[in-house]
């Protein structure tokens, strides 16, 4: 090899030191690389002296060779001049010849070995330079990864600031929830308390009146034709009922959706209950214009059923929130918050002349209540999501219940289990006692079907359906006062009302623009009350406006 190709095999080398002289990359990059050259470069040291050796000793070798060529050409001269004096003595010279000539051969022997060492060392001198540039590369690289671990531990730096400052904020936050909680738990026992005295007070109230009914009762005479029962008193029949065709008012009744709907038993005022977590009292002496009387408050969620005593003093609903609450008409407080239920209550009624009430929950069980004491009486486990109630007698001791499985059970309050049931086709949503007592009407979902069931042949005799009719999760049917009609609201906003004698369905034109989740007629028969789920209900009648 000679020293052009060494130089060459050098150039890189210097290339990349020279850029590091200029000032290229930064000094301290420069201190670790001329470190790493230093570490890297150490062991091959003696082989780059060993090659310079070598390589001297080849000039060297080299020198005696063309030394030795000019001599044996000189010999050749030599030869050629006694060959041509044959006198002349040469065995002397050729000898010399022969040594020159094994020297020669000993001489070549040893460069081609030289030659031989020459070239591994050059190829190991490649080696290097290759190593070196995967070096550099790998040195780059370092570097950009450098770069990206400083740009990462930023960032770490960053989000660990971050996460302490939610960390302060969320201890913050428990802190405050934690006085939140204390102070709604505070509240709570405080209305808890003040519901209890509120109890207690017309307890004490009812039993001043009872003390003065009593002492009353003697003083007076009750003659035999004044025995006039509770039911009758109250709620007497007044004819034949009607189809109203026109509707006379409508009102914006609720803030959201309307669930339920119920008349008091002189027909004097009527209430609605909806998802605003409100009931509306409606005075309906001035017909058809209708007055607001006053709003019934202290539920916790949207308010599934409602239920008014026989005497217009108090009113019955149940809630989403579990609870059934109690409240005076005259007044609007409430009386009594029953607790017992572990899931959403979808119906209540009043039975036993208002003094016992019943409630059917999510949960599958009805549960009955003593309304003087605010006392759970009795438990009974259902088996089913119970949607609606009735009641087949004023002294309660028969009820029927409808259910999410399709069944109308039929229970007596001082039993656990039904004494029998029915199977629907459907899901019932809701069930009517006629005011005779003797009918049942049945709304099932999966069908969108009524059914029309005679108590006394405990049996659907008819099956009331039309096209278009789509019966929903919370659709209640109801009879007219004189049993003669029954009518739905469907969910597409339609009202279907069948003739419970001639089994036909009646006319009644299309209003509503939402479903109709209840319709309900007055006591007196002329006029109905249907809701719709979009927070109003109308007034209808065939009085024309």
């Amino acid at each position: 090899m000679s020293e052009t190709d060494s130089i060459e095999l050098q150039k890189p080398r210097l290339q990349t030191w020279e850029l590091i002289y200029r000032g290229t990359w930064p000094n301290e990059y420069v201190q670790l690389l001329k470190k790493r050259n230093d570490e890297e470069s150490k062991p091959f040291v003696d082989v780059f002296g060993s090659f310079s050796n070598l390589y001297s000793q080849l000039e060297q070798y080299r020198g005696k060779i063309k030394k030795l060529d000019y001599e044996n050409m000189i010999r050749q001269e030599e030869i050629k001049s006694i060959a041509n004096d044959p006198g002349k003595q040469f065995t002397d010279s050729e000898k010399r010849i022969l040594a020159l000539q094994e020297e020669n051969i000993s001489l070549i022997r040893q460069s081609e070995g030289n030659q031989r060492e020459l070239l591994k060392m050059t190829q190991k001198v490649k080696e290097l330079a290759k190593k070196e540039i995967l070096i550099m590369n790998l040195e780059q690289k370092c570097y950009k990864v450098e770069q990206e671990n400083d740009i990462l531990k930023d960032e770490l730096t960053t989000l660990q600031l971050m996460y302490r400052k939610s960390e302060d904020e969320n201890k913050k936050l428990k802190g405050e929830n934690n006085q939140m909680l204390e102070k709604i738990l505070l509240q709570k026992k405080e209305e808890v308390d003040i519901i209890n005295l509120k109890n207690e007070t017309m307890k004490m109230i009812r039993d001043h009146q009872m003390f003065y009914e009593l002492e009353n009762a003697r003083k007076e005479e009750t003659s035999p034709d004044q025995s006039v029962s509770s039911m009758s008193r109250h709620r007497m029949y007044s004819g034949p009922s009607i189809i109203p065709a026109n509707v006379v008012n409508k009102v914006d009744a609720h803030t959201s959706e309307i669930y339920s709907l119920a008349f008091s038993y002189q027909g004097t005022i009527f209430a609605t209950g909806g998802a605003d977590k409100t009931i509306k009292l409606w005075r309906t002496s001035n017909m058809p214009n209708i007055d607001p009387l006053s709003t019934l408050t202290g539920c916790n969620a949207g308010v599934m059923s409602i239920d008014i005593d026989e005497r217009d003093q108090y009113l019955i609903g149940g809630s989403n929130d579990a609870a059934v609450r109690i409240w005076q008409i005259t007044g609007g407080q409430i009386r009594a918050t029953l607790m017992g239920h572990d899931n959403k209550i979808l119906t209540v009624k009043f039975y036993g002349h208002s003094q016992r009430a019943v409630s059917g929950s999510h949960d599958r069980t009805l549960r009955l209540w003593d309304v003087r004491t605010s006392k759970n009486m009795r438990t009974i486990f259902a088996r089913s999501s119970c949607n609606d109630l009735a009641v087949l007698s004023e002294t309660g001791t028969n009820i029927v219940s409808g259910h999410f499985d399709k069944r109308l059970r039929f229970w007596d309050e001082r039993q656990d289990t039904s004494s029998h049931e029915m199977l629907m086709d459907g899901r019932i949503t809701s069930i009517d006692l006629s005011f005779c007592g003797k009918y049942l009407a049945c709304s099932c979902k999966d069908t969108s079907a009524i059914k029309f069931i005679d108590l006394k042949l405990n049996q659907a005799i008819a099956t009331f359906t039309a096209d278009g009719l789509r019966i929903g999760e919370q659709t209640r049917c109801s009879f007219s006062p004189d049993g003669q009609y029954i009518a739905v609201g469907s969910s597409d906003g339609s009202i279907y009302v069948w003739n419970t004698r001639t089994l036909k369905r009646e006319d009644v034109p299309r209003v509503h623009t939402s479903a109709v989740p209840a319709i309900r007629w007055h006591p007196f028969g002329q006029t109905f009350v249907s809701l719709e789920k979009s927070k109003r209900f109308y007034v209808w009648s065939n009085t024309e406006v």
